[in-house]
């Protein structure tokens, strides 16, 4: 009896034991899920109830000095149309009419693109205009819905579309002024916060704003829209005149660097643009910053600046030209292989003599002149907003294959790579007082609470004496001015300026192409503008005089005109 009970008691034990255990382990898991590991799970359910979505910042605008919208966001519509609601022919028929006359459009096109689907909301027409898009809402067109969006306008058209660049779908900058100042266009984007239900789906009333976005600040450019319209056109009918394949034309303020106008050609169109080609990538670049040349004759400033200003020259030191310079036992001719005589260094440069250069430059010394190039700014980037720009480079005596001929034929502008702005810089200081200067397109900010924030300009050297860029001024008045007719002579405003024709460098020597170009000031006496104009390839081969010149006159007349300098030469200026 006592065994079966014992038996007995342990067929009752067993299983009770297991059940014991059994619920001490559900116990624990209980405590585990509940206690120990309950934020871990709530944080999950919370995670699963609620999501957050980003609300994007209102982009700032693009403006120019005087306050000209070039770039601002404004507010448009997405159109949607339903599947299902336009299942009926007589329905779709009639809303897609109404909706093709709205938005433009083919009506039937708009049904096929429905069609496709058999259900969903369907995007028929992206940054529909605002208004259109109010008046479809008052209409109540079947099965058409509409969502809020934005889009990048432009009410210039494509003017200074190189210097303003444009922007990607995300609404982030890509390329020029926007791409540059992305951060302070941009703004800082909000956060909204909204609850779902165990489906998924949004809940009313469940979406509130964590964190406003600011919006970004408005950029006011240098850029004068006026002058940068005839900055464009002229250098449009200068390369079609002079069957060029492309060109760059700056206007910009010596004394103090701001860019007043800068036109690059080709440039991309907005209506056109297309990313996947790689011939519209071409045109992204902008000329004046990226493409490095070798300037040529204009260099021939640089070097009279520096000779004056170390006083190894003055404007009317002589020499003979005999029409050969023989350097290192190479000889080296005159552009036009003419024989000048007795010449002053005035001389020097009206009649753009390579042997006169070369007189100077050895004087100088390759130490002397290279510190002079250092001070103009050549070698190294400008440090001018935009993005991409060339430091461009010029041969120096460390380098391995150094040789006199290249400080030579640096004292006329080849061996040595800029580019357009590079120069124009570098000419500014020569006739400014001798101040380099950090050229500038942004003048300042307009923060979003109307903060003002001016761009003050900066002086990063000074290359030469005031009295050395005095002279130097008188000199270059000479040139444009010399007694005779000159193509680059304006009308009714005293200037000066220097040309240059140079060959494109290839391996081994030079081609047939070349480059055209003019830098020029004017008024003589005191400078408002500077103008740079530079033809590439132009294919009827006129010199910089001949093809850019011209071109200098008019800007320079009608650019002072506009900006309401008096006439000081002329009939004009005795009114």
């Amino acid at each position: 009896m006592a065994f079966e009970a014992a038996q007995r008691t342990g067929r009752v034990w067993l299983p009770a034991a297991g059940f014991g255990l059994f619920g001490l382990l559900v116990l624990g898991r209980l405590v585990q899920l509940q206690v120990l590991e309950h934020p871990q799970f709530a944080a999950k359910a919370a995670s699963e109830m609620v999501a957050s979505d980003t609300l994007y910042a209102r982009r700032g605008a693009i403006l120019d000095r005087n306050g000209h919208p070039l770039a601002l966001t404004v507010d448009t519509w997405d159109v949607y149309v339903s599947a299902r609601a336009w299942r009926d022919e007589t329905v779709a028929v009639d809303a897609s009419e109404t909706l093709a006359a709205a938005i433009g459009g083919d009506a039937f096109a708009i049904r096929q693109q429905v069609r496709d689907h058999e259900s969903g909301d369907i995007l028929v027409a992206r940054d529909v205009p605002f208004d259109v898009g109010r008046e479809l809402e008052k209409q109540g067109v079947p099965g058409v819905s509409l969502l809020p969006n934005i889009d990048r306008a432009h009410p210039e058209g494509d003017l200074a579309a190189s210097i303003i660049g444009f922007i990607g779908a995300d609404n982030n900058g890509l390329a020029g002024i926007e791409a540059a100042l992305d951060s302070v266009l941009g703004g800082t984007p909000g956060r909204a916060i909204f609850e779902r239900d165990s489906a998924g789906r949004p809940i009313p009333l469940g979406r509130y704003v964590a964190r406003q976005p600011v919006p970004g600040a408005d950029v006011v450019l240098t850029v004068d829209r006026t002058l940068q319209e005839l900055a464009e056109r002229e250098l449009r009918k200068a390369i079609e005149e002079h069957k060029a394949s492309g060109g760059t034309l700056i206007i910009m303020d010596p004394n103090t660097g701001e860019i007043l106008a800068l036109a690059s050609e080709p440039s991309f169109r907005y209506s056109t643009l297309d990313l996947s080609r790689d011939d519209q990538l071409q045109l992204l670049r902008n000329r004046a910053i990226t493409d490095l040349y070798e300037p040529g004759s204009v260099m021939k400033v640089i070097t009279a600046a520096a000779a004056l200003d170390a006083g190894v020259v003055t404007p009317n030191t002589t020499y003979v030209d005999t029409g050969v310079a023989v350097v290192a036992g190479v000889p080296i001719r005159n552009w036009d292989y003419n024989v000048y005589g007795q010449q002053t260094m005035t001389g020097v440069l009206q009649h753009s003599i390579n042997t006169g250069a070369i007189f100077m430059v050895e004087r100088l010394g390759a130490e002397r002149f290279h510190q002079y190039l250092d001070a103009f700014g050549f070698g190294r980037r400008t440090g001018i907003e935009l993005q991409g720009e060339t430091p461009g480079i010029f041969r120096r005596p460390s380098d391995p294959d150094w040789s006199p001929v290249d400080l030579a034929t640096q004292s006329f502008g080849q061996a040595i790579s800029v580019t357009p702005l590079q120069m124009a810089v570098a000419f500014a200081a020569a006739i400014n007082g001798g101040k380099l200067l950090e050229p500038h397109v942004v003048k300042g900010y307009v923060l979003p609470d109307g903060t003002w924030r001016p761009v003050a300009p900066k002086v990063i050297d000074q290359a030469i004496s005031p009295q050395t860029s005095n002279t130097l001024r008188e000199m270059l008045g000479a040139v444009v001015n010399p007694g005779w007719y000159h193509p680059a002579n304006p009308r009714f405003y005293t200037a000066g300026g220097k040309s240059g024709t140079a060959n494109v460098p290839v391996v081994n020597g030079y081609n047939d192409r070349q480059i055209a170009s003019f830098v020029g000031f004017a008024p003589l006496e005191n400078p408002r503008i500077l103008v740079m104009v530079k033809l590439d390839d132009n294919a009827d081969l006129q010199t910089g005089t001949q093809a850019a010149g011209p071109v200098f006159a008019r800007v320079v007349d009608e650019a002072l005109r506009y900006l309401g300098v008096p006439p000081d030469k002329g009939p004009e200026a005795d009114r």
